[in-house]
């Protein structure tokens, strides 16, 4: 009896604290990436990544994702990308914020930093004409199996975004259209199933959706990651080929409002010169940086996922 009462008062104590404590955390990882033919003025470009905000009460207020973008500008990215799923439409207890005050807390990205999105499941669930003109309202830049051409000191880059996967809305065709098949480009998806059917043009994949797995128990890993991907894959950066596939742990919830052992995230890429790519391979990420060894040193709930992958890991397969 009382190793039985020590094991539920122990299931007790991971309950709150999945429910209570972790979501309510914020970490930045940071991952650094060569990209081909990059010659730009600057060593290289930083792009913020947002993904699953799921806004709802009680943890994903518009006070909260006002502290998550300003915590995004404190790190001076010169690009933002937001990989979808603004709106709750399936978080148990929640209540879900409109997409408008959703977009409202998010207008301080674009009045800083271009700032651009793709629509994600549950924001095809919810109004995905509601949800894109509220952001386009607030001057965030929404990829509906499009891209464009922007300009950072000097250099080119090509941002194409899809369609939500999920709901069947994807054209990667159509978001490529007119781009020249030696032309490096970063693909926006609020799922990462696309990466093994784009084309080699497409040098990085960022997306979301998986949340990480959400729930991450110890020894096994995430329980659903909402994928047919490997599962090693639902989570971090990973390298296949010459080619890259970022997927962001997210910052909101859905299903029931907890997290365990993945936290809320911000993603920060750095897009290297192709020039770098020995340094970048020797040192993916800087240790003085990376705030999330330090959030995640002492704390054991964590030991038992598996690290992401870095640039300097075995190639995915």
């Amino acid at each position: 009896m009382p190793l039985l009462e020590a094991l539920f008062g122990l299931a007790a104590l991971g309950g709150g604290y999945a429910l209570a404590v972790e979501p309510r955390r914020l970490l930045l990882q940071r991952h650094r990436i060569p990209w081909p033919a990059w010659r730009t003025e600057t060593r290289s470009l930083r792009v913020a990544v947002i993904s699953d905000i799921h806004a709802a009460w009680p943890h994903m207020t518009e006070r909260r994702i006002r502290s998550v973008v300003a915590r995004v500008l404190r790190t001076r990215p010169q690009l933002v990308l937001l990989a979808g799923d603004f709106v709750s439409t399936e978080t148990l207890g929640a209540i879900p914020l409109p997409p408008e005050r959703t977009a409202r807390a998010l207008a301080a990205l674009a009045r800083h930093v271009p700032t651009f999105a793709v629509l994600g499941n549950h924001d095809w669930d919810f109004d995905p004409e509601r949800v894109a003109r509220a952001l386009e309202d607030r001057g965030i830049a929404v990829l509906r199996n499009a891209h464009r051409g922007l300009r950072f000191g000097g250099a080119d880059l090509v941002l194409a975004g899809v369609d939500d996967a999920v709901s069947r809305k994807d054209d990667l065709d159509l978001a490529l259209l007119g781009t020249l098949p030696e032309e490096p480009v970063l693909l926006l998806s609020h799922t990462p199933d696309i990466h093994p059917r784009a084309p080699g043009q497409v040098r990085l994949v960022v997306a979301g959706h998986t949340h990480g797995g959400q729930i991450c128990l110890p020894w096994v890993g995430p329980l659903v990651t909402m994928s047919a991907l490997p599962r090693r894959q639902a989570h971090g950066l990973h390298r296949v080929g010459d080619r890259y596939l970022f997927v962001s742990a997210g910052v909101g919830t859905t299903g029931i409002p907890a997290r365990f052992a993945r936290p809320p995230e911000i993603g920060m890429l750095e897009l290297v010169p192709v020039e770098e790519r020995a340094h970048a391979a020797r040192a993916p990420a800087d240790a003085g940086r990376r705030e999330e060894e330090r959030a995640l040193a002492g704390d054991p709930a964590f030991a038992a996922c598996p690290a992401d992958s870095l640039l300097a890991s075995p190639e995915s397969r």
